[in-house]
């Protein structure tokens, strides 16, 4: 496996683990009412759109290698 493929599986693998933890975060705060779940929510939420952008900038960037 190159060193191309592994970035963008390890991409598209945080992905994956930051929109877990942020439905699991949005199901407990519709549980509990916690301000700490909304808010670990919000961050992988953010942090899932962030990996998004990335990894459509790595994979332009992967392109021209």
């Amino acid at each position: 496996m190159s060193l191309r493929v592994f970035h963008i599986v390890f991409i598209i693998a945080a992905f994956g683990l930051s929109l877990f933890v942020a439905l699991w975060g949005f199901r407990e705060y519709a549980a509990t009412r916690s301000s700490g779940a909304l808010t670990l929510a919000a961050l992988f939420a953010l942090f899932g759109a962030l990996l998004v952008w990335y990894g459509m900038v790595a994979v332009k960037k992967l392109r021209e290698l």
